[in-house]
Formats: C-alpha cells, sequence, structure tokens
C-alpha cells in the first residue's frame, strides 16, 4: 500500500520524484538493525566471557596472568557500539555526497495497464450508464465513450465522441475530466453537457456546479457558472460565452427533439441521427428552411407529416429507407 501511494504520489509531482528518491537512500542508508538481549542473557554472555579469559605466555615461559575488570569490558563494548555508528555515519555521508555530485536518472514508475471499456450508440439509440465512481452519462445517438474499468488515485478521465450528459458523482479528491476533441473539461460533483458531434464545433454547456475548461491555447482555463455554454470553433481558435435554455441543450435525453430556425441539411441531418434512418430526396426545396418546433417522444411518421404540412412535401418511409419528395 505504501509502495502504490508513493508511486501515484510521485505520478501527481514529476518535480519532486529526485527528492523522494534521496530521502529514501538516506533513510535506507541510516537505518542499522538493532537486536536486543535480555539482561540475563546478557550476563550469561559476560560471565563466559571472563571465564574464558586466559593467560599470556612471556618469553621466561611463566603465565603471566592478566587481570580484567567487569565494568572495563562493559564500557569498552558501549564504545565499540558509538564507532561503528561513528563509521556506518561518516560512510554514508561519503555516499550520499557522491549521490549528490554523480545523481541517478531518475525513472517514473510505470502505471499499470487498466482496461478500458467502450460504450457506442448508433444512430437512433440512447444510452444511459454509470460509471465506476458512480457518476451518470447519457450517450446520445452515433456517440462513444470510452473509459477505465476503474479509475484511479488520482483523476477520473473518460474520452467522449458525440454527445453525452454528464451527472458527476462529488470526489474532491479526484478530478472527473471529459476529454472531446482539444478541449479538457474538469469537474468534481456536477452536471453538464459535452456536444462534439461536428468536426469544426464543440459545445461545453453547464447545468449544474462549477466547471473548468482547458484548451492550450488558454493559460489559466476558463470556469463555468450554471447556465453558461462555451462554444469553440477549431478552425479560428476561438472561443464563445453564452447562456442557454437547460431544455434546448439537455432536452434530447428525455426524447425531446427541437429544432429552432433550423435549415434544411440540419434538420434532415438530425432526423437520420435521432431516428437511425437514411433519408433521400427527390427534386429540392422551393425556399431556404426555417423550420422551429418541438416533438417529445413522437414516431418519425408523426413528425414528417407535420413537418411535410409547413413544408409542403410528400414523403414515404419503408423500414429504414425514408424519401422526400419536393
Amino acid at each position: 500500500e505504501l509502495d502504490t501511494y508513493w508511486k501515484n504520489w510521485m505520478l501527481a509531482h514529476p518535480d519532486k520524484v529526485e527528492q523522494v528518491k534521496k530521502a529514501r537512500e538516506i533513510i535506507v542508508g541510516l537505518q542499522l538493525k538493532q537486536t536486543g538481549l535480555e539482561n540475563t542473557n546478557k550476563y550469561k554472555v559476560l560471565q563466559q566471557i571472563l571465564a574464558t579469559e586466559k593467560a599470556e605466555t612471556g618469553t621466561s615461559g611463566k603465565v603471566a596472568t592478566l587481570q580484567r575488570n567487569p565494568f572495563f569490558w562493559l564500557l569498552l563494548g558501549q564504545w565499540t557500539k558509538v564507532a561503528a555508528i561513528l563509521v556506518l555515519t561518516l560512510m554514508s555521508i561519503f555516499v550520499l555526497s557522491r549521490m549528490s555530485l554523480n545523481p541517478p536518472v531518475v525513472v517514473a514508475p510505470e502505471k499499470p495497464d487498466t482496461p478500458l471499456l467502450t460504450k457506442v450508440t448508433q444512430f437512433g439509440e440512447k444510452l444511459n450508464f454509470k460509471l465506476p465512481d458512480g457518476s451518470s452519462v447519457w450517450l446520445n445517438s452515433g456517440s462513444e465513450l470510452i473509459f477505465p474499468e476503474k479509475f484511479d488515485s488520482l483523476e477520473r478521465r473518460v474520452s467522449l465522441i458525440g454527445e453525452g450528459f454528464f451527472d458527476v458523482h462529488q470526489d474532491s479528491s479526484r478530478t472527473f475530466r471529459v476529454v472531446s476533441g482539444d478541449l479538457i473539461t474538469d469537474a468534481i460533483g456536477t452536471s453538464f453537457n459535452v456536444k462534439y458531434s461536428e468536426k469544426d464545433e464543440l459545445a461545453v454547456s453547464l447545468v449544474s456546479g462549477k466547471i473548468k475548461v482547458n484548451h492550450d491555447s488558454l493559460e489559466h482555463g476558463l470556469f463555468l457558472e450554471p447556465g453558461e455554454q462555451l462554444r469553440y470553433r477549431d478552425s479560428s481558435n476561438s472561443f464563445e460565452l453564452t447562456s442557454f435554455s437547460p431544455e434546448n441543450i439537455t432536452g434530447w435525453k428525455d426524447g425531446l427533439l427541437q429544432f429552432t430556425d433550423a435549415g434544411f441539411d440540419e434538420v434532415i441531418g438530425q432526423l437520420e441521427r435521432w431516428y437511425g434512418v437514411k433519408i433521400s430526396i427527390s427534386g429540392k426545396p422551393g425556399h431556404s428552411w426555417r423550420l422551429s418546433g418541438k416533438y417529445k417522444n413522437q414516431n418519425l411518421d408523426l413528425v414528417l407529416d407535420r413537418m411535410a404540412y409547413i413544408e409542403k412535401f410528400e414523403y414515404s418511409i419503408i423500414g429504414k429507407n425514408v424519401n422526400l419528395k419536393f
């Protein structure tokens, strides 16, 4: 558990890795394994040493008895320990000084590979599910979300293509991060919508809480308040901050199909995505479309019937193929 903690900590603080490595070397280098003896055992060992002390034999052949004081031996043992500690300390200082002059190359520990899961919706489909942390996700038609089987201890990162609504479970220790194109949206406990269906445009709409949107051209990122929408165009690298109506942005997850001054191509593309059909055109409209309308949980036949009455066309539906005739 400690190894995992420090590996994750070093990944989050790469500029501190060298200091952590040096600190570890100092601690490991100065740790001395101490083995203790009970007083009884210490006394027995001392008695054995004194009992087996032999006399030294001189050149004259006489035996000279060497008198020893027990307290002298005890003091000698203590000084031996002190000397050993001093020697080890000096050696450690020498080794650490050499390390500071020639520091070893620090390699950040590799993160274990976590299996990735992918949720995909086809045209005409929508999907609601929960992520490993308990956050709820709604995927609109023709969308894809990639996320790990288990979030790590540093962040909760997912990748989105298409459109998704996120109701994020609050966890102040791990930021929830949505990667969509060149934008990264950070949240902790909040709900927001991300739309990345068009190649050139991306929109992030905050419903509740607070989020931060990051981009390479933004030095400190942009913070959004509830009711604010950030639109980004890749071709011009431009940002636009506006207000929005929650129903207009998130109504799709509740079955609400709506158009606001929509042109002909926009209407056809939205119908194909919403109902999962292929629409072919015979003839062409007599004028430019600016269609507005709301259709909640309505089938395609009813929606086309209302549009045909306004825009004057005929239609036929055969399976997944639809033909509009002007």
